[in-house]
Parts: C-alpha cells; sequence; structure tokens
C-alpha cells in the first residue's frame, strides 16, 4: 500500500489492519522485523531517528538514524533517561500508551534533562521525541521513540501512531518475547519483626523441619536462601536475588549452562533438585520455549518454592514428586537434550551419581548430542566425590570437563572443598 508524504503537520498513515503482522511474517527475525518497522514509521509519520526497546533486551535496541556511539550512551544512561521521561511514559499510559515529550515537560523543562543533552541534541536543537508503549495481553512488551529534530508532533501524529499499537504488539510477539520475572514477593513485617531482623542480619520467612534437618527461608543482603540446618551446621542451598529472581548468588550455578552449551539442541532439559529454580529460571529466559522438567524427591521443598520462589511462574515447566535416581530410570530413553543434575548431598563421603546403574540411566535419558552438567562439593585433588564422578563418567560420555568455581583473586589450592562442575556429552 502506498501513502503520500505528509504535510501540514498532520498525519497520514492508515495502514490495512493486518499490515505489521504480515511485515512480522516476511522478516527474517525479530531485530530485522523492529528495523523494518521504524522504516515504515519514518515514511508513514515522519522521523529522524527512532528507537525500538524490548522489555527484557534493553540493552540490544533496534535503532534507525543513531550512531552506534549514541546508541551505546542511551543503554549506559538508560536508568537516568527513565526517569526523568517517567512523566511521559505516566502520561502515555493514562492515555492510549503516545506522549510526546515537549507536551509533558514543556520545552524548558525538557532542555535541561541530561537525555536531551546528552543524546537529543545531537539530532537537533529543536528536538522533540514521542514516546509509544507497545502492549501485549495487557502488558507493555516494548517501547517506541520517534525522535524529530525540528517541528514536534502534532496530535494527528499520536493519534496514527495510537491505533498501530495493538498490532505491532501481537506482530513482535509472534517471535516470541524474552522472559521475564517479576521480583519476589516480600510480605510486609511488623516495627517487632523489622527489630529482630536487624539484629539477626536476615529475615526469616519461614522454616520446616525435614528429617533430621531444619530448611528455612529468609532474605540476606538482597538475596532469598534457602538453608539446610543440622545441629550448628548449615548449607545454604539456593541464594536467588529478590529484585530478580533469575540472578544467582552462588557462580557454580552459571556454569550448568556449558551442558546447554555443548549439547547439539536445546528442546528440552531435565532438572533434578529444586531448590529455589534459580538454574530453570536461567534455562527458561535463556533458551525461550525450551521444556523443564523438574524432579525433586521432597514435596516440602517444592511447596517452598511455590510459596517463596514462584517455581509456577517458570514456562515450560513440568514438575515431578521423585527420588531422581529412579524418576531416570524409569524414564523413556532419549528423553532430554539436557540434564542438569543440582543434588549433591554433602553428608556423604562419595557422589551417589557415580553409581553405574545411574551413570547408565543418565547416558540413556540423553538425546544423542545431548549433555550432562552435574554440581558436586569436592576437592580437585585426592579421591573425593570429584574423582569418583569424573571416573564413573569417562567410559560413557565424552568430551569430559572438570570446570571448578575459582573466584578472580583465590589462589588455586587443590586440597581445598568447593563447587565444582562435571560436564560431558553423549555421542551418536
Amino acid at each position: 500500500m502506498q501513502s503520500a508524504p505528509c504535510s501540514s503537520g498532520q498525519a497520514c498513515y492508515n495502514a490495512d489492519m493486518g499490515e505489521f503482522v504480515e511485515l512480522a511474517q516476511s522478516s527474517a527475525d525479530a531485530a530485522c522485523f523492529e528495523a523494518r518497522v521504524l522504516e515504515r514509521l519514518q515514511h508513514r509519520v515522519g522521523c529522524d531517528v527512532a528507537f525500538f526497546s524490548t522489555r527484557g533486551a534493553q540493552e540490544r535496541p533496534t535503532t534507525l538514524g543513531l550512531s552506534e556511539e549514541i546508541s551505546a550512551r542511551a543503554v549506559q544512561r538508560g536508568a537516568l533517561y527513565f526517569d526523568e521521561l517517567l512523566p511521559v511514559k505516566r502520561a502515555a499510559l493514562a492515555a492510549r500508551g503516545v506522549a510526546v515529550d515537549t507536551h509533558v515537560l514543556g520545552e524548558q523543562r525538557v532542555r535541561r534533562t541530561a537525555y536531551f543533552n546528552e543524546l537529543a541534541r545531537s539530532v537537533g536543537p529543536k528536538h522533540a521525541q514521542l514516546m509509544a508503549y507497545v502492549p501485549l495481553r495487557g502488558q507493555i512488551v516494548a517501547a517506541l521513540m520517534l525522535g524529530r529534530a525540528s517541528g514536534g508532533f502534532s496530535e494527528g501524529d499520536v493519534r496514527a501512531v495510537e491505533a498501530l499499537l495493538p498490532e505491532l504488539g501481537v506482530a513482535r510477539g509472534s517471535y516470541g518475547l524474552p522472559v521475564l520475572f517479576e521480583p519476589l514477593r516480600v510480605p510486609a513485617q511488623s516495627a517487632l519483626a523489622r527489630g529482630v531482623a536487624a539484629l539477626r542480619g536476615y529475615t526469616l520467612h519461614e522454616q520446616i523441619q525435614l528429617g533430621g534437618m531444619i530448611v528455612c527461608v529468609r532474605d540476606r543482603a538482597g538475596y532469598r536462601e534457602m538453608v539446610a540446618a543440622h545441629g550448628s551446621e548449615e548449607l545454604v542451598w539456593t541464594r536467588a536475588a529478590v529484585r530478580d529472581p533469575a540472578e544467582s548468588g552462588w557462580p557454580y550455578v552459571e556454569l550448568l549452562h556449558l551442558a546447554a552449551i555443548q549439547a547439539r539442541a536445546r528442546a528440552r532439559a531435565l532438572f533434578i533438585g529444586c531448590g529455589g529454580a534459580v538454574a530453570l529460571r536461567q534455562f527458561a529466559r535463556v533458551y525461550p520455549g525450551i521444556r523443564l522438567d523438574l524432579v525433586e524427591r521432597e514435596p516440602a521443598v517444592i511447596e517452598l518454592a511455590r510459596r517463596w520462589y514462584e517455581l509456577d511462574a517458570i514456562p515450560g515447566l513440568s514438575v515431578h514428586v521423585a527420588d531422581g535416581g529412579t524418576f531416570l530410570q524409569r524414564a523413556p530413553a532419549s528423553r532430554w537434550d539436557v540434564v542438569v543434575v543440582d543434588a549433591f548431598d554433602s553428608s556423604e563421603q562419595s557422589c551417589a551419581w557415580s553409581a553405574p546403574e545411574l551413570v547408565a540411566s543418565l547416558r540413556r535419558a540423553l538425546c544423542p548430542g545431548g549433555a550432562v552438567a552435574i554440581n558436586v562439593i569436592g576437592a580437585l585433588a585426592g579421591g573425593g566425590p570429584v574423582q569418583q564422578l569424573a571416573e564413573a563418567l569417562s567410559p560413557s560420555f565424552e568430551a569430559l570437563r572438570i570446570v571448578p568455581v575459582l573466584h578472580a583473586a583465590e589462589a588455586y589450592a587443590p586440597g581445598a572443598l568447593r563447587n565444582v562442575v562435571l560436564v560431558a556429552a553423549r555421542g551418536a
């Protein structure tokens, strides 16, 4: 469909319904689609620069007319610019998703902002910015910015962009959207409870008896921890950031992705061991559309994860209450591309997963070309769990790697206990 260029400040956008859906169908990927949307808007509505930012992928925006240096600055200084433009966002969301900075803040206030002086001024001294928020199923999934060096935006321009937003959300959503997780729920506390938490150094949410252990959930230093205590000893099973529960406080969790990287495909993954489900969230976010199976033998741990870690908010997740080894032995062959075992029992002197029948079950359950990652706590030297597991895996798996958690300033100490992740692949 062709349109005549706009004149006299009035918008002339009158696209057929479905145009952006068709554009999505003919684009190679989301970035290509976003670039073509910006080009279409430049022609239809008119702008000198444009910016398309998808929620959850703000560090990789699609831009038009902006240099790489300015785009990088916009990402780096995004939090400050967001605060300055928050009244514009509020005005947009109170209407139909669109507002213009100079209409909301006034020209003088806009000229005093960092975003104008650091970013917009390079486009033009009388720059105006139209901001739009793209909806999908009641959620804002992307932000759109159109900038003009001079002349501002008319009410007709605003109405034109408002009209396209619903379809634009559907079209962008057809590529799949980054998986986001809300901050973990923090219950309100009485003054007495806050005082007790201050003295302890943490806020206790719940504790249960589990066999000979006490398992508790607490918030400490910005992380929600699941802790198992036996007598005076305690082991922190999980550390999930309260503001983003996919962020781990334990560096070994990121090493579990080595199995996904090594695997030939990433359509389905099995996790043995629940805790706070941090690694599950990371897999859901990093590998969109992946199907996840979680096996945990303790129903009480699953319930803690549901109450305090929003377990059921993880997309594509199926939960199984069973012993991990028994579950694997009964599972269909070639079921998973990736298997992650994070259920090490520190009270044992050896690694249960080095048993021949479990190694055989692991290999059988993996698809050809699949990979497994197993987290253990042990020393690199000696004959402990790390060596036992490596010797057990070697005959049945390929590309075995032993990856210890070492901090940058830490001196290498082969006899020290640490998290160690073993990664291995199943051949064809």
